[in-house]
């Protein structure tokens, strides 16, 4: 794209932004207004959390067990969007246990349920561990970018939580059923000898007795928040209170609540309170595989109590304002720098001299030191958490620095794992390969069982794990649990072959965290071999995305060319969807949707962002059939209406000869008022041959996009209200094609779509920069000569806007 163009966009676009110009809509900023987010609003393994707010910031830490580096500070500014700014520790012990050393390890130990807090310019941080048997302070005056020291106490203190009280005390409140309480010496480098030490209260509950303690000092009273999970109940968030630390407590159940049709108890946190007065708990919900996810509950305070949740329960929505820009715990990652993305976490503490970012510049090398048989003993796996409902992940391996007995690949990595990688031979020769874990519920009893393996192909190969967790409904309620995985390879990056077993996933306390992706290579026979990680793609399920959503340089709002992934797309009924090099329409690949049973088997994906009901929108997608004859093809909406019942309406239909591409595009699509739950997807009007798609554009109303055989504007009337409750997808009411207008001088009407907007500026603003990838017809270029010189210049691109501005009444 030239620079130039960038210029004039930008420049249109600034003047577009200016106050004199209320009727012009600007789809942008109305989706950066207060909006609707849903619960669970991170929806990943970030387990036991603490918050606090400095200011105007807010910053979380929360449970990672053997991970390392341990302790993840997250931040915020709004309370609902956050991002790891820092670690407390690169590692906090080094013994067998914390190295995977002499046949010991950390897993479901390490660091537990950390407590936060801020005093006098001072940032604390404790935490105990069941894998020393110790536990530790850490304490900074830089939260976000310095060094942590730490102090060392003997004894695991569990779930424990610090006071620095009003009087200038410090304390440790902790315990299982009996809650206790300890007083810290002024300098927190161990207990007050003669201090405060006694027990608080017991819950006198059974199972799950009380426990993730949380004490806070407000207004006069003290309040220590707990969970439990009594016989006959989910897990429940209790509170005492008492006046006093060494006088009497009552408690009561202050939430006892699923997550819409979510039974799991939400229950376990911190409170914060907000600048502006509000108050949130910020608490956890189990979730199978993905692992225990944070879940914000509002409440208020009655009779100094508070009552948590909407009318007692925690909501399925909150309402979030422009700062939201949404959590991203998962992203690619190419390796060109020097340093590890945050986001990477190593199982155990790595050996440092056996991984590298530099010694072969833009891979991760990861050296094969330590002989195993065991991949949970593996030094140096390197792990990147998952995100629900769904997601997937794929790398690129280079084996040409593998020896014989050597292992290498991609991990989804729990108790029950599920690998795809390759291994070498005896003879020397390579195998991709799909591998689980058939052993017992103890890590020393895993026994990694190849399920299937194929010959490899040359020394390069991409892994793929594709994850599915559960669904959600247009309500954001979650299904059960689905939890499953499957893998797959290829050797050109974009014909997928599935190996091996479906993974039936599950949350084993074995280890104690939700699933993740691991990055693994290690050696069975032998040291001195190596696996290259070209680069990292990742991929997820759509989940409260930003809400301010910018158009990109061409004005387009998505635009789909399938390049690296299948960009979240979807069969409707186990068809397979993938990216190939065979057929593509605009770059070097494009999706194929093949496996098809029905004419109404498809590839979706959802429609969210900023497109709203009752607003026009423009859309186009190129597809190709596999078949001998003619195909007809629907571009379709998919969605619930205000009686949550599923409806189809026609955005495009159009039909395509053998072996050519044909566009499905409509410039004036209207989305039903009040839809929800929206996906968009291409399915045939009959059969059930195998068929791609290509560039697939989401644009303002009005913008024209170009394809094969020329742009042409589809209309679909919408099809009368009927409830579906089968798989059949009903035929379109009316579809109208009707050919950009010949002819008839419309001035500004660039596009010639018969009216001026915004589209016909963005045209002109590419034209005038010469950017190669428009074409303005001879029709149009009469009507962008607005102010009827001998030139078509910026002079006519002036014209429109201050037009689209209301500052010309006409052309």
């Amino acid at each position: 794209m030239k620079h130039g163009f960038k210029r004039l966009l930008a420049a249109a676009c600034c003047f577009l932004m200016l106050p004199v110009m209320p009727q012009i809509r600007e789809p942008a900023a109305e989706a950066a207004a207060a909006d609707t987010i849903a619960n669970p609003f991170i929806y990943a393994d970030v387990p036991d959390d603490d918050i606090i707010r400095v200011g105007d910031t807010y910053y979380m830490v929360h449970t990672t067990m053997f991970f390392t580096p341990g302790v993840p500070i997250m931040k915020s500014t709004d309370l609902f969007s956050w991002e790891i700014c820092n670690y407390v520790y690169d590692t906090y012990a080094n013994g067998d246990v914390q190295n995977l050393a002499n046949g010991k390890h950390d897993y479901a130990h390490g660091q537990w349920a950390t407590s936060l807090r801020y005093h006098d310019g001072m940032f604390y941080v404790f935490f105990g561990s069941y894998g020393t048997g110790k536990s530790y302070i850490y304490k900074t005056d830089d939260i976000e970018n310095g060094k942590w020291s730490c102090t060392v106490l003997n004894g695991m203190y569990h779930d424990a939580s610090m006071l620095f009280d009003t009087d200038g005390r410090k304390y440790l409140v902790y315990g299982s059923g009996t809650i206790h309480i300890k007083e810290f010496n002024d300098e927190m480098t161990d207990f007050k000898w003669g201090g405060l030490d006694k027990d608080l209260f017991s819950t006198g509950l059974s199972g799950l007795a009380g426990e993730g303690s949380h004490i806070h000092k407000i207004g006069d009273w003290y309040y220590v928040f707990v969970i439990a999970w009594p016989s006959g109940h989910p897990r429940l968030e209790l509170c005492y209170r008492s006046k006093s630390l060494s006088g009497s407590w009552e408690g009561k159940t202050v939430l006892e609540s699923g997550l819409g049709t979510y039974g799991s108890g939400v229950a376990q946190g911190g409170i914060i309170d907000t600048p502006n007065g509000d108050w949130y708990a910020l608490l956890f919900q189990d979730h199978g595989a993905v692992g225990r996810i944070p879940v914000l509950v509002p409440f208020t305070w009655q009779n100094d109590w508070p009552v948590m949740g909407v009318n007692g329960k925690a909501p399925v929505t909150l309402e979030v304002s422009s700062t939201y820009t949404g959590t991203h715990l998962a992203h690619d990652d190419d390796f060109d720098s020097d340093k590890l993305a945050l986001e990477w976490q190593w199982n155990h503490n790595p050996d440092n001299s056996a991984w590298s970012l530099t010694e072969n510049p833009g891979y991760l090398r990861l050296k094969n030191k330590t002989v195993t048989n065991r991949f949970f003993f593996a030094r140096n796996t390197l792990t990147m958490r998952t995100e629900g409902p769904a997601c997937s992940g794929y790398v690129k391996l280079d084996t040409s620095g593998m020896k014989a007995g050597d292992f290498a690949g991609l991990s989804a990595f729990q108790h029950r794992y599920g690998n795809v990688g390759v291994y070498v031979g005896d003879d020397g020769k390579k195998h991709v390969y799909m591998a689980n874990n058939t052993g017992g519920d103890k890590v020393d009893q895993e026994q990694h069982h190849i399920v299937a393996q194929a010959d490899m192909q040359g020394d390069t190969v991409y892994l793929k794990v594709d994850f599915q967790f559960a669904t959600v409904d247009g309500n954001y309620n979650v299904s059960n649990n689905i939890d499953k995985a499957n893998f797959f390879y290829s050797f050109d990056g974009s014909n997928w072959t599935k190996i091996g077993d479906q993974l039936s996933m599950g949350y084993s306390l074995t280890l104690f965290t939700g699933y993740r992706f691991g990055l693994y290579s290690y050696p069975t026979k032998s040291g001195g071999g190596y696996a290259d990680f070209d680069a990292f793609y990742y991929d997820r399920a759509d989940w409260n995305l930003p809400l301010v959503v910018e158009p990109d340089p061409d004005g387009y709002w998505f635009h789909y060319t399938f390049e690296k992934n299948t960009e979240s797309f979807s069969g409707r009924a186990g068809e397979t969807i993938a990216t190939t090099g065979t057929e593509h329409y605009a770059g070097s690949q494009a999706l194929s949707v093949s496996g098809r049973e029905a004419s109404w088997n498809g590839a979706a994906h959802s429609l969210s962002g900023m497109f709203k009901s009752g607003e026009k929108y423009s859309f186009s997608v190129v597809a190709k059939s596999t078949g001998t004859e003619p195909e007809t093809f629907h571009f379709t909406l998919s969605y619930k209406n205000t009686e949550n019942e599923t409806q189809y309406l026609k955005i495009a239909t159009e039909t395509a000869a053998p072996g050519e591409w044909v566009q499905l595009a409509n410039t004036a699509f209207e989305i039903p008022a009040g839809a929800s739950s929206m996906q968009i997807y291409v399915e045939t009007a009959e059969g059930d041959n195998a068929f791609y798609i290509d560039e697939m554009i989401g644009a303002p109303e009005g913008t024209v996009i170009d394809g094969p055989g020329g742009s042409k504007i589809t209309t679909t009337t919408a099809p009368e209200t009927t409830t579906t409750t089968t798989t059949t997808t009903p035929e379109p009411v009316s579809d109208t094609t009707v050919s950009a207008p010949d002819g008839q001088t419309v001035l500004g009407d660039v596009d010639c779509s018969k009216d001026v907007n915004v589209a016909d500026a963005v045209l002109l603003a590419r034209f005038l920069a010469e950017d190669n990838e428009v074409t303005v017809t001879a029709q149009g270029k009469l009507n962008a000569n607005c102010n009827g010189d001998a030139d078509i210049t910026s002079d006519d691109l002036t014209v429109i806007l201050e037009f689209l501005a209301g500052i010309r009444t006409k052309i």
